[in-house]
């Protein structure tokens, strides 16, 4: 502490002890504590309930009483749920200024994340991460700024970390599961991840679909091993509404010349999935190889209609609410 700020807090302390004056009738004991807290009570009830605007217009009028780091997270919580988002990042922003705890520098740096401001929020997380080393949502929050900004492999290192801080939370996985094809250095370190993933949660049909997609692309001059299409059938039948199993055993089947296996699983995620482009394509090519021209036309056809409106496959989209 510095040396005038130190004599400031002791001037402070002494000018704050109350002298007793004989003869003098006491103060009467404080109420205005209790009765703020009265008041923050019914802010946070306004806030459960569905009423951010009110709650944050209550929590305004207590500021002057009482303007703490807890009070000012507690306005970026309304005013976010509000949908104020830049009231929201002012806020955040002051409590962790204030008191830079976790959730402060989490509420802030999750904040600017949804208003896709990626690199205020890589150096707000960037910071945050020094002063909190285990935080694994922490870690979660600056690989999806990094990702955003196109710096993949910082990103990957993110989620890694986040993967060993909290190996039983699935958010990390999710995210590195998106990104088999992203660095060829650091696919073994993905792949190890998610294979530990799976070991953990047997029951995940997104894990064995991410590995055996990391095991399949991670070396792509390398045929697939026997595991890949183990883990896809695994997914799908964990998950029978999971079109894109079907589609990549479809595209497995078709790679490897087993194409009524290939027509077969393609069928069944365009059921599953009727607008996705490339598997009518890829069932077009299925059904050529195996002597079926009409039915590859009509897929021909579906897939010329739909190319045009189908989304480019993406990661899930960042700055989503992390809570």
């Amino acid at each position: 502490m510095n040396t005038w700020r130190s004599a400031w807090l002791t001037l402070a302390a002494a000018l704050a002890v109350t002298v007793a004056v004989p003869g003098a009738t006491p103060d009467p004991p404080r109420t205005d504590d209790a009765s703020i807290d009265v008041e923050l009570k019914r802010a946070v009830h306004y806030l459960e309930t569905g009423e951010p605007a009110r709650a944050a217009d209550l929590i305004r009028t207590l500021l002057p009483r009482r303007d703490t780091a807890e009070l000012r997270n507690l306005l970026g919580d309304a005013e976010e749920a509000a949908g104020n988002l830049l009231a929201a990042e002012e806020e955040y922003q002051k409590a962790a200024h204030m008191d830079p705890t976790e959730e402060n520098l989490f509420d802030w740096g999750n904040n600017l994340l949804q208003l896709r401001a990626y690199r205020p929020a890589t150096d707000v997380l960037n910071e945050a991460v020094k002063r909190h080393p285990r935080s694994a949502r922490l870690q979660v929050a600056l690989g999806i700024a990094l990702y955003s900004r196109g710096q993949y492999e910082d990103a990957i290192r993110s989620f890694c970390a986040a993967a060993d801080l909290e190996p039983r939370d699935q958010r990390p996985y999710l995210f590195l599961g998106e990104m088999y094809g992203v660095s060829t250095a650091l696919s073994p370190e993905i792949t190890r991840r998610l294979a530990g993933f799976v070991a953990q949660q047997p029951a995940s049909a997104l894990g064995h679909f991410y590995y055996a997609m990391s095991l399949w692309k991670s070396d792509p001059g390398a045929a697939p091993s026997r595991d890949v299409e183990a883990h896809l059938r695994k997914a799908a039948s964990l998950d029978p509404w999971m079109a894109k199993a079907r589609f990549q055993l479809g595209v497995l089947y078709s790679d490897q010349r087993r194409y009524r296996e290939a027509a077969a699983a393609l069928e069944e995620a365009i059921r599953l999935e009727p607008e996705m482009a490339q598997a009518h394509y890829r069932l077009a090519q299925a059904y050529r190889r195996t002597g079926r021209e009409d039915l590859a036309q009509k897929e021909l056809e579906a897939f010329e209609r739909l190319q045009p409106r189908e989304a480019t496959p993406s990661p899930p989209p960042p700055g989503e609410p992390m809570r």
